[in-house]
């Protein structure tokens, strides 16, 4: 299963709060496409505020966050950590 840190949770709760959503709504995590050249293996995940999953999400929660993982991407983010970098000029997701 994904790990959620506390840190990626929380920005992820006030991005919610920023655009609105209501407070049952949870973050869809799906597959996206990786822009050419692409690092062998490389998977593009895309991040959407949804009050519901997808039929076939995998949904859970961790540190207060909905999380729905679209079924194509369970496996591949199993046993992988969402965290956040902090750099000199953003901010950002990052898998682990």
């Amino acid at each position: 299963m994904l790990i959620v840190t506390n840190t990626a949770a929380t920005l992820l709760k006030a991005a919610k709060t920023a655009e609105g959503a209501s407070t049952r709504a949870g973050i869809r995590l799906w597959r996206g496409t990786i822009p050419r050249p692409a690092q062998h293996g490389a998977i593009a995940v895309g991040f959407a505020i949804r009050d519901d999953p997808e039929p076939g999400d995998q949904a859970f929660e961790q540190n207060g966050l909905r999380i729905f993982v679209q079924d194509t991407l369970v496996e591949a983010l199993d046993g992988r950590m969402l965290d956040v970098r902090i750099g000199n000029v953003n901010t950002e997701l990052v898998f682990r």
